[in-house]
C-alpha cells in the first residue's frame, strides 16, 4: 500500500523538477529573446529590400515578362 502511494507522489516530483522554470520566473527572458529576434528580423528585412534595390531584379524581370509576352503576341499573329 506504501508503494502504491509513493509512485504518484515521486512522479509528481520529478514532473515538477524537470519541467524547468515557472513561466513568471522566464518571462525577462522571453522577452529579452523576442526583442533580439525582432531586431535581427528588422535587420534582415533591411538587409534584402537593399539587396534588391541594388540588383534591379524587378526591373530585370519585368523587362523578361514584357519581351516574353510580345515573342507569344508575334508568334499568335504570324499564325
Amino acid at each position: 500500500m506504501r508503494l502504491a502511494l509513493s509512485l504518484p507522489v515521486l512522479v509528481l516530483v520529478l514532473s515538477m523538477v524537470l519541467e524547468g522554470p515557472a513561466p513568471a520566473q522566464a518571462a525577462p527572458d522571453i522577452l529579452e529573446m523576442l526583442k533580439e529576434f525582432g531586431n535581427t528580423l528588422e535587420n534582415k528585412a533591411r538587409e534584402a529590400i537593399e539587396h534588391i534595390k541594388q540588383k534591379d531584379i524587378a526591373t530585370k524581370t519585368g523587362a523578361w515578362f514584357k519581351e516574353t509576352f510580345q515573342k507569344m503576341k508575334e508568334k499568335f499573329t504570324e499564325s
